[in-house]
């Protein structure tokens, strides 16, 4: 079966954590309104509501907590939040499949990570409202990062962006300047991976630091920055896979050649955070910026932020996507123009925007970066301002496509990595996972 089409434009990315909201009355006690009818800029509904919020705990419940109080006050509404904790990404697919095959009342607000959501709508996309019919994208679309709206457009069969955006970053470099110092060397002026390993092996040397910490079982998520660097997305905009390329396999060569140097941080399945202290520098979303201040605060003025390092001298490359999440209106809720309302005000207003980068979720909207939030100097960071990385590289991020088989194809590269790292035969690991991906999805192995 070939695969569809999910993408005119590619992009790269999260995450933060995923939401669902219940609305408890319905749009404001009387009859729904027909699709048609609900439209941005209706007046604002005032009734008691109580909006059952389904969340993994921490940054995004905190900030659904902080927008109501300033969606009440501004618009004399009477919206009040209780949380149903649902992990993120998966689990929240797991939760609302069974609903949407039923037709089971859903949550009036769902929050689902980018990477997964194409899987969804490929299955239930009608059940859903769209926000761009909604009229949302007609008046604040230009405001929005273009990588984020190329992700969610390239969601739909039919081009259509059925989501409000939510979070959105790239991935950075984590890293502590007084190792690199050690050698004397000033990190951001590492000019490529290549430079990069041989710094860290002397890096290792005089402090025994890592270079970079990596699951032990296989991973795939630094494989595909490098990829995403070069400019090749691990699948095309039709699922078909790249691993045949050569920007895979100069990929697989870079992680090949950090471990061959011993400088990876091997970690299992429960110990990545406390890996990723135990180097000189760590690979991670900008999401992750509140999570190590909030679990490591003795590690307060150790860490900086930056975009990656670069590819190479020739060609420092793109930043790679990593994590988002974006906000869904099932048309099996109770409260559908209320949750509309809601999200069209959070995603805008300028103190939602305060609010979010407050708690530490990076949103979409590039109005955000023009607030004073957006200026904040981080003590943990050594005072560092680094929501100007972030909305800087979230400027130029690399092309990705979020099939739904995507999270399998991740799958797929994890069993490869290990396999290659203990051989060092591409064929007989890669290629080979390759074409199992291709057989089960009949797809394509690019080359």
């Amino acid at each position: 079966m070939q695969m569809k089409k999910w993408m005119k434009k590619g992009i790269a990315v999260a995450v933060a954590g995923t939401t669902v909201f219940s609305l408890a009355a319905c749009s404001g006690g009387g009859e729904k309104k027909s699709e048609d009818e609900m439209k941005i800029g209706s007046d604002i509904i005032k009734d008691e509501v109580t909006l059952q919020v389904s969340a993994s705990k921490g940054k995004m419940q905190d900030f659904i907590t902080a927008v109501t109080d300033i969606y009440n006050e501004k618009n004399d509404a009477n919206v009040s939040v209780e949380f149903v904790t649902v992990a993120s990404g998966t689990a929240t697919v797991q939760m609302i499949t069974p609903k949407l095959v039923s037709g089971e009342e859903m949550p009036d607000i769902v929050s689902i990570s980018d990477d997964k959501a194409a899987g969804v709508m490929e299955k239930f996309e009608d059940s859903f409202y769209s926000a761009e019919d909604y009229g949302f994208f007609d008046q604040y679309g230009s405001d929005f990062f273009e990588q984020k709206l190329n992700i969610l457009r390239a969601q739909s069969a039919n081009d259509k962006i059925i989501a409000f955006p939510n979070d959105f970053t790239a991935a950075f470099s984590y890293y502590q300047p007084e190792a690199f110092e050690a050698v004397g060397v000033n990190f951001e002026d590492i000019k490529s991976w290549d430079e990069y390993i041989e710094v860290a092996k002397k890096v290792k040397d005089a402090t025994g630091l890592y270079g970079i910490a990596l699951p032990e079982a296989g991973e795939f998520e630094f494989f595909v920055d490098l990829m995403s660097q070069q400019g090749m997305p691990l699948v095309d905009k039709d699922g078909n896979i790249n691993l045949g390329t050569q920007e895979a396999k100069n990929a697989a060569e870079i992680v090949k050649k950090m471990k061959d140097a011993g400088i990876v941080n091997f970690y299992g399945s429960q110990d990545g955070e406390k890996a990723f202290q135990e180097c000189a520098m760590f690979v991670a979303g900008g999401w992750y910026a509140k999570n190590m201040e909030l679990n490591f605060p003795d590690a307060a003025g150790k860490w900086r932020m930056s975009a990656l390092v670069p590819f190479s001298e020739a060609d420092a490359g793109k930043s790679p996507v990593s994590g988002g999440s974006s906000w869904y209106v099932p048309k099996d809720g109770k409260n559908p123009e209320v949750a509309l309302q809601f999200l069209t005000f959070i995603s805008t207003d300028e103190d939602c925007l305060k609010a979010a980068l407050e708690g530490g979720v990076a949103v979409s909207n590039t109005k955000a970066y023009e607030t004073d939030a957006a200026q904040t100097e981080f003590e943990y960071y050594g005072n560092q301002k680094y929501y100007d990385v972030i909305s800087s590289t979230g400027a130029n991020t690399a092309d990705v496509y979020y099939t739904p088989s995507y999270s399998d194809a991740t799958a797929y590269v994890s069993t490869a990595s290990y396999a290659y790292w203990e051989s060092g035969d591409y064929d007989g690991s890669y290629m080979k996972e390759a074409d199992n991906y291709a057989q089960k999805y009949g797809v394509k192995v690019n080359n």
